[in-house]
């Protein structure tokens, strides 16, 4: 009796230095091993030896033991662990509800939520007198700005339409279909912060005293003054920056590519970023085609018939696909976006060895 005793204690010792080595190599290095030996004489204290028989009953004992440690382990190093905060900007953007794809008609959230819808498809937007006027179209708006805080304004622009906004520093931006920007009303007087969703084509103002930077997907994007494309769509596997003139200096500013060093482009270069992986990548690249959208026409050289109808998809707002034979098909040609939808659908049908068929609500090129 006296040596099973003995048995149980010893392996109960066992039991608890195998535990506390579970627990160091799971990472938890902030508690001592005498707080762990602590730790684990007050909940051995509470454990009732249960018979030879019921075995089992002490083991799940023990596994609600390893998971008591683990989790006071893991609270305690979250509890330790710093956290960066996000700009106010792209915290001001995470907390937003809105949908780009809940409505066609494109909308403008300014900072007291009130809401201006734009009928026009292809709206221009232009900020005066330091912030707190905007032109839409032809319409005036008069806006109160917070002397304490900046107010962040909102651009939500639905698929099948498209956008024109000139910043209150006089920057230009072009917003695709399906795109959103938050942006200050005015900028402050040591930087310019915009966050983007979906693609946009920057032409920035130029001013040294205040470097002007845009947050998109898990990318900073810093500039003093140059003209850029951003593609930055959820439904993308990747984020890319094209720079058309000037510098950009990219850089992951949250994720796991925030370890890697930042990346400078040169005018004609692209920047591929994958935010699941953290991975960046610079190519050579014909910049029209990436930019030519907002001037209403599709630039292709042996593009991927598939890339240029998610973009159609977008600018038309209709679900457009092909077949998995005809997804290799690639195009060359300039598709004029002012033209309708199945014009443009037919100059291509034309040129490649496809036909397309409407199924349901979705078109589908297939092979001829």
């Amino acid at each position: 009796m006296n040596n099973h005793l003995y048995g149980m204690e010893e392996g109960a010792g066992a039991d608890k230095e195998r535990m506390i080595s579970i627990v160091q190599a799971s990472g938890n290095e902030k508690l001592s091993v005498a707080e762990k030996a602590l730790l684990w004489e007050r909940i051995a204290a509470g454990m009732v030896q249960p018979p030879v028989s019921h075995w089992w009953h002490s083991w799940w004992r023990v596994a609600a033991a390893v998971v008591m440690l683990l989790s006071a382990g893991l609270g305690w190093w979250q509890w330790q662990r710093p956290h960066e905060p996000l700009p106010a900007l792209v915290a001001y953007a995470a907390g937003q509800t809105y949908s780009n794809g809940d409505t066609t008609v494109t909308r403008m959230i300014l900072g007291n939520q009130q809401q201006l819808n734009i009928h026009n498809s292809h709206a221009a937007i232009a900020y005066q007198a330091s912030g707190t006027q905007l032109k839409i179209d032809s319409q005036q708006i008069r806006q109160e700005l917070a002397a304490d805080r900046p107010v962040f304004n909102t651009l939500l622009v639905p698929y099948g339409n498209v956008a024109s906004l000139q910043l209150e520093d006089g920057t230009k931006v072009w917003l695709n279909a399906g795109s959103r920007l938050v942006y200050p009303a005015a900028f402050g007087q040591q930087q310019r912060e915009v966050f983007l969703e979906g693609e946009a084509y920057f032409d920035v103002a130029a001013d040294a005293h205040r470097p002007f930077s845009v947050y998109a997907d898990d990318m900073k994007i810093a500039v003093l003054g140059t003209a850029f494309n951003i593609s930055a769509y959820h439904d993308e596997t990747a984020s890319q920056v094209v720079l058309a003139s000037g510098s950009v200096r990219l850089e992951a500013f949250r994720g796991p590519g925030k370890k890697g060093a930042p990346v400078e482009l040169s005018p004609g270069t692209r920047a591929l970023y994958t935010g699941k992986n953290g991975n960046m990548t610079v190519d050579k690249v014909d910049v029209a085609g990436f930019i030519s959208w907002k001037d209403g026409v599709i630039i292709a050289e042996h593009t991927s018939l598939y890339e240029i109808l998610r973009k159609l998809s977008r600018y038309y707002n209709q679900p457009i696909t092909t077949d998995t034979r005809s997804g290799n098909e690639t195009f060359s040609g300039n598709l004029d976006l002012q033209k309708t939808m199945n014009d443009v659908l037919d100059i291509i049908a034309a040129t490649t060895s496809l036909k397309y068929e409407r199924e349901g609500s979705t078109i589908i090129f297939k092979t001829k």
